[in-house]
């Protein structure tokens, strides 16, 4: 027998996931798997809301909303700090890095970890060797197993995002911050839709890894299991830039996954790897494009060792 409720709530989704598609094929024409064109009114609306930060004379953090990729130019090429959440969006990111480095020469794109909004648009620098944990692999394989339920739950997501958009001011700061979002998760929705997998590491390290580009070094090491499986930290002393990926946030705040999870030796490790090249860190940027400051590391630590003790 049939329980009615069960029944409405699967109309529902059923009925969820039908106009979100719908709303999809309006958002998004030219169906190829490999360039996805915006009608033309809300591809204007994303560029005007893509914005450049210029950390110094060879970095630059491309951000949408909570999209980040950055890109730094040494004498061998450009190098990308993550790759964002979808493929669509990521070839803006490519298009605006080109525009202010007047160069396309990608050399590298590294992973701080192996969450879809962070290597989703790794294909789209095909020239590009991709960088990451040898962890990476597996939690980018482990995304998207199922698509079905994945777009169902993404277009929650989008549905979601868009009911609050119907509740916000037009063109204000907290409109744009929910559009970004829902222009997010829905581009993210267009790539699973049309079976777009994301580009796995081509080069793996277990413990740590240097890569010498002329006048850059990029220094990596793996943190241990903690915001996901494959968290590296990568430090670039020519540039005083540490990334962190999402492993903290503003005020030393731990973005941990799972409190059960303790990797104490690794992490440990980590935090003496970072306290030898704190003298020479300016710059600390997280996964998500944010700047923060050698006291939020600090905060961190202090979080991080607490747990241990406390464990």
């Amino acid at each position: 027998m049939i329980q009615c409720g069960n029944t409405s709530l699967y109309y529902r989704a059923v009925r969820n996931l039908i106009i979100n598609i719908l709303i999809c094929i309006h958002l998004f024409s030219g169906c190829s798997s490999n360039q996805i064109n915006l009608n033309v009114i809300d591809s204007q609306k994303i560029d005007t809301l893509i914005k450049v930060q210029k950390v110094n004379d060879r970095t630059v953090i491309v951000k949408f909303g909570y999209d980040a990729v950055t890109a730094i130019k040494t004498t061998h090429g450009i190098v990308l700090v993550d790759a964002g959440i979808s493929t669509v969006l990521t070839d803006k990111y490519r298009k605006t890095i080109e525009n202010v480095f007047l160069q396309n020469d990608y050399v590298y794109v590294i992973n701080t970890h192996g969450h879809h909004d962070h290597i989703a648009g790794n294909g789209i620098f095909s020239k590009a060797k991709v960088v990451g944990h040898e962890n990476c692999r597996n939690d980018i394989s482990g995304q998207w197993t199922n698509p079905e339920q994945s777009m169902i739950n993404l277009s929650k997501i989008v549905e979601d995002y868009d009911q609050q958009l119907q509740q916000a001011m037009p063109n204000t700061a907290g409109w744009n911050d929910i559009f970004t979002q829902k222009i997010r998760y829905m581009s993210a929705f267009w790539d699973v839709k049309n079976h777009v997998s994301a580009k796995l590491p081509d080069i793996t390290f277990s413990d740590s890894m240097k890569i010498e580009l002329g006048d850059t070094s990029i220094e990596m090491i793996y943190f241990g299991k903690f915001h996901s499986n494959s968290d590296i930290l990568i430090y670039v002393p020519e540039i005083r830039v540490l990334f962190i990926g999402d492993l903290f946030s503003k005020y030393g705040r731990p973005g941990m996954s799972n409190s059960l999870i303790t990797d104490e030796i690794r992490w440990m490790q980590a935090i003496e790897w970072i306290k030898k090249r704190t003298n020479n860190i300016e710059t600390i940027i997280d996964g998500h494009g944010q700047i923060l400051s050698i006291d939020d590391v600090k905060l961190f630590t202090t979080n991080l060792l607490k747990k241990c003790s406390n464990g």
